[in-house]
């Protein structure tokens, strides 16, 4: 799934955006994509099975993940790195947590690749991981506890597990994880984002 989306970048590397590395990985015909020949290639529409702001979900993490970068500009352009080079070509695991399945309303996940999304519940996390995800409770109880709610309303397992594995940096990141929306980033951000670099401190 990962690496198949990193393939997708590695083909519009420098040319196109994100929004045209989805639509190859969609299979959806764009001038772009036609004019490149890109729709003859074999990735063209490898990820058909899931819906356009799934599939962009998925690239967004890659970046957060530092897989993938974006130039600066009006039109940023998409950049495989080293790093997700690397991913891509089956040289370092493709550990990722991937976007929820989409709603009945949109193209649902296949089976198949959701069997290998890393569950919240279940996915062991590295070292390193558990470092940030003992931090990020440490700040969660002391958030509840200052305000005198449950520790689940501040975030749950499932929430710190994914913020563990995807180390935010910035509010915009920390949103990527399940449960954390821009009320909830706004509210608890910051404290979050300090306990994950305190965790990253210790590794």
């Amino acid at each position: 799934m990962v690496r198949k989306a990193l393939s997708a970048v590695a083909r519009v590397d420098r040319r196109y955006g994100l929004t045209a590395a989805v639509k190859l990985l969609a299979g959806i015909p764009d001038p772009r994509l036609l004019r490149a020949g890109l729709d003859r290639t074999p990735t063209f529409g490898v990820l058909r099975g899931h819906a356009e702001p799934w599939l962009t979900q998925l690239l967004r993490r890659c970046v957060t993940a530092g897989w993938v970068d974006l130039t600066t500009g009006d039109r940023p352009l998409a950049v495989l790195t080293a790093a997700g080079r690397a991913v891509m070509r089956g040289e370092r695991p493709a550990r990722l947590v991937l976007p929820e399945p989409a709603s009945a309303g949109g193209t649902a996940t296949s089976s198949r690749s959701g069997s290998r999304q890393p569950a919240a519940a279940d996915s062991p996390l590295s070292g390193g991981e558990a470092a940030v995800f003992e931090a990020l409770r440490r700040a969660r109880q002391e958030l509840a506890r200052g305000q005198q709610v449950p520790a689940f309303v501040v975030a749950s397992d499932r929430t710190l597990r994914e913020l563990a594995v995807l180390k935010p940096k910035t509010l915009q990141e920390l949103q990527l994880a399940h449960g954390v929306g821009p009320a909830k980033a706004e509210r608890y951000g910051r404290q979050l984002l300090q306990a994950v670099a305190e965790g990253l401190d210790r590794v």
